[in-house]
């Protein structure tokens, strides 16, 4: 019979082997065209790939040491492996956060009429990406560092009480020092800001596209053929990764405070919380090449569905 352990142990292996294939894919395509079609190139190019490369991350050092313990791997890490892991793997989360919020207010922007009152940013936005990322690795790298001071590594099977547990380590939850309540409050704001700027420009990009949509309805057929158009299937699939993100997001929340809550600790928990988390990292490459009109397709499309095409997406943004 075959033991749980070891299907979670697949689960993850699989999760992490096809994460890796579609995130290599999307940084390859940007790498690509960064080096050989520079005139393809995009400014959002360097956001996807700076999603990309956390989601790896966060994908690597949470689901390899699952996969090294539920293949008979035990008490292979000391504290200090430990804490780098965690705390490596908090930042790059915490960036994919940062990353996934600006990709959803970069579109937002670039699907923005020219004659709004967001004209001004979006002709600055592009210069401002690499202080973005600046700013959020320094405000991530500071934040976690909480996290450094709290892990442990698994050393016996009694916890303390005021401990969370996983198979791998486990952090003192108490509240009663300073630190701790200092951390818990920076983390909380910090993804609360980035996941209502996230839900704001989700809504505006829903609003100009059923309003831009109802414009231009009467020089189609079908609706079908409106989801078709490069800018609106670009937008359709980042409001698409936004939302995988919030849901995968706060489902690993959800079952992270509730084992925290718990006054029997069960490591089962977190492991079911680590895959939830890894699931937004292996399926968001592929959520985006979906919608990447610069990877061929295997239809062509009619010569004489351009003109409607063109005036569509100029109306998109000159309306």
């Amino acid at each position: 019979m075959v033991s749980s352990e070891l299907i979670v142990g697949v689960a993850f292996f699989f999760q992490c082997a096809i994460g890796f294939v579609g995130n290599s894919v999307l940084l390859m395509l940007y790498i690509f065209i960064s080096f050989k079609k520079p005139q393809q190139k995009k400014p959002m190019d360097l956001i996807l790939a700076h999603l990309t490369l956390a989601n790896m991350v966060t994908l690597f050092t949470r689901g390899i040491p699952e996969i090294m313990f539920c293949f008979g791997m035990r008490n292979f890490l000391d504290d200090l492996a430990c804490k780098a892991l965690m705390y490596i793997y908090r930042f790059a989360r915490g960036i994919s956060v940062c990353t996934t919020s600006l990709l959803s207010m970069f579109q937002a922007l670039i699907i923005s009429p020219n004659n709004s009152v967001l004209v001004s940013i979006k002709a600055r936005a592009p210069r401002y990406i690499l202080h973005y990322f600046l700013f959020s690795w320094v405000t991530n790298a500071m934040i976690y560092i909480h996290v450094i001071q709290s892990t442990e590594a698994i050393k016996n099977a009694s916890v303390p009480r005021y401990h969370y547990v996983s198979n791998i380590y486990m952090v003192r939850t108490s509240s009663k020092n300073q630190n701790g309540v200092l951390f818990i409050f920076g983390m909380t704001l910090h993804d609360l800001i980035f996941h209502f700027l996230m839900g704001l420009s989700s809504i505006y990009m829903v609003l100009l596209l059923y309003r831009h949509t109802k414009q231009v309805q009467h020089m189609y057929s079908s609706s079908q053929s409106l989801r078709s158009f490069p800018v609106v299937k670009a937008t359709q699939s980042i409001l698409l990764l936004v939302t995988c993100f919030v849901l995968f997001y706060w489902i690993n929340n959800c079952i992270t405070l509730y084992e925290c809550l718990k006054y029997e600790k069960d490591a089962k928990f977190d492991t079911i919380a680590c895959f939830f988390g890894g699931c937004f990292p292996a399926l968001s490459p592929f959520l985006l090449i979906g919608g990447e009109s610069r990877i061929p397709k295997p239809h062509c499309i009619p010569g004489k569905a351009r003109k409607p095409r063109e005036d569509f997406i100029d109306g998109l943004v000159k309306p």
